[in-house]
């Protein structure tokens, strides 16, 4: 089973992110636990986590400790340009822009719920930041981003990666409360495939910051839960049929001005991937 791993580690992961993602949520949404509070906490954790758990696992039984730290040394790459700070935050300034003119255009704009307070906001935001941003990004873009583009293009790759993650995503839509339950597959699909291939211009640029690309997708993962969320700017559909294609026009561009093989223009020997 060791030697499988080694050899198939890539299929290993995505197999082993999914049982527990999907095994941990559906077996709560079916069964219903006396103490769901309690039950949730764990329940939560194992989903949310699962891939950075198997990140780490998978990455264990390949090459034990040492490549494990290989692994989490993305986090460790905050030294980059300032540039690619305010691209990563792009994907909340960009859709807050859009809510600002929306509202400045006469259009109503609720604002801040009714009932949500200053500190339960700020707990909120806090949350997101465990819930998919640190507790995905060593996974998808730590681990996995890197053995795909050894093997294919960085649009293509990132094309793989983002279906496949779109997809670990599907209990959600079943569970009470989340936010998938909101939009409908087909849009959330092109919304995280489009996310994905950002993520990866920004991981190809920074050397594989995985600071950067946490950043980027905690920014994008706070548009839901500030513009029409707690603090609705914006109708939610509306908001996805403007802001959505807007981020994909920008990808588009990103694809044409960087190139579809690598998406940076850095020479092959600097791209981290290739380490």
């Amino acid at each position: 089973m060791k030697n499988w791993v080694k050899n198939h580690s890539l299929i290993s992961y995505f197999v082993l992110a999914y049982l527990i993602m999907f095994g941990s949520y559906f077996s709560f949404i079916i069964l219903r636990p006396g103490e769901p509070n309690k039950a949730w906490s764990l329940v939560w954790f194992l989903g949310a986590f699962s891939p950075t758990i198997s990140a780490i696992f998978v990455a264990w039984v390949i090459g034990g400790v040492n490549q494990v730290k290989h692994l989490l040394s993305g986090f460790t790459r905050w030294k980059v340009n300032i540039f690619w700070y305010f691209a990563a935050s792009f994907l909340f300034l960009g859709p807050l822009l859009i809510a600002v003119i929306y509202g400045l255009l006469g259009n109503p704009v609720i604002g801040l719920r009714t009932g949500i307070t200053i500190p339960m906001l700020l707990g909120q935001i806090f949350f997101q930041m465990f819930s998919g941003p640190i507790s995905e990004e060593a996974g998808w873009r730590g681990f996995a981003l890197p053995r795909l583009q050894k093997k294919f293009s960085a649009l293509i790759s990132s094309l793989i990666l983002g279906v496949i993650w779109t997809c670990w995503h599907i209990p959600l839509f079943f569970l009470t409360g989340a936010t998938q339950m909101t939009i409908p597959f087909p849009i959330y699909l092109v919304l995280v495939v489009t996310q994905t291939i950002y993520a990866t211009w920004l991981y190809n640029n920074t050397k594989g910051s995985l600071i950067i690309t946490t950043l980027a997708h905690f920014s994008f993962n706070l548009t839901g839960t500030l513009i029409t969320g707690l603090v609705s700017l914006m109708p939610p559909m509306l908001f996805y049929m403007t802001a959505g294609p807007s981020l994909f026009v920008i990808v588009v561009v990103v694809i044409f001005v960087f190139g579809a093989k690598y998406l940076s223009r850095k020479p092959e020997r600097e791209l981290f991937f290739q380490k």
